[in-house]
């Protein structure tokens, strides 16, 4: 695969934006344990993210070559940046990229397409790291964070318009496409549309959702304090470490296949 390289129309100080912008994703990434990135063999960077919903992504930019006009009336040839995001229950999904794994039609707004790659890869890699967050505002992602694995089956993406299914995208009047077993997992994911309304509705219409989430600070607070004070310094229960009960779960379901 051909290594891509900044375009010889962009300036000095587009290179060094676009540099900075790579040097913040990684900071970012760096920072944290449920964050990775690597480089594609065409030399740009892919983030790989353990949500707090405790579901999977991956996401990577693709460079597209565009013509343009500039203040002066010359066309110049430029950059637009696509996005593809990889979402799946589990990472041994993700990685596989089987089945079970979709993909996500999320993008940056409107006002952000301007910034440098590495930015626009960090802004996008931070929602999906609280994706029940986001999934309150997008309500795609609600879709794919509610739905159960199996429901996920027949699942091509998740785009603002609804669920597309693998025999939208790959039917040939040749070929009779034979979807899997549960076809009662369509009905459950068209309806999931008016679900996810349903609760952005719920939480836009919360008036005490600003109190309420102060109010848990304050006790997530204090009982990390008082946890703190009731755990010895030489050993940590097991229960109390995240990322192994996350093996353990994961090697549970490992067995269940």
């Amino acid at each position: 695969m051909k290594v891509w390289k900044m375009p010889q129309s962009w300036t000095a100080q587009m290179r060094a934006a676009h540099e900075r912008g790579l040097e913040f994703l990684k900071s970012i990434c760096d920072s944290s344990q449920h964050m990775e990135t690597y480089d594609l063999q065409n030399g740009l960077p892919s983030v790989r993210i353990k949500s707090t919903s405790r579901r999977w992504y991956s996401l990577q930019a693709v460079p597209e070559k565009t013509i343009y006009e500039n203040l002066v009336g010359e066309m110049k040839d430029g950059i637009v940046w696509s996005f593809d995001i990889r979402a799946a229950p589990r990472k041994t999904d993700l990685l596989a990229l089987n089945d079970y794994s979709v993909r996500l039609c999320i993008y940056p707004e409107h006002g952000s397409k301007n910034l440098p790659i590495g930015d626009q890869l960090a802004t996008l890699a931070l929602g999906l790291r609280d994706d029940r967050r986001t999934a309150v505002r997008i309500g795609l992602l609600a879709q794919f964070v509610i739905a159960p694995r199996d429901a996920l089956l027949d699942v091509y993406k998740f785009t603002a318009e609804g669920a597309v299914y693998n025999e939208e995208v790959f039917y040939d009047d040749e070929f009779e496409y034979e979807p899997n077993e549960r076809q009662q997992n369509q009905h459950f994911i068209l309806n999931l549309t008016h679900e996810a309304d349903q609760i952005s509705e719920t939480f836009a219409s919360d008036d005490q959702a600003c109190a309420n989430e102060y109010e848990h600070i304050n006790f997530q607070e204090w009982f990390d304090k008082n946890e703190q004070v009731a755990c010895t310094k030489e050993e940590i229960p097991w229960h109390h470490d995240e990322n192994q009960i996350w093996d353990i779960e994961e090697a549970f379901l490992r067995g269940l296949e």
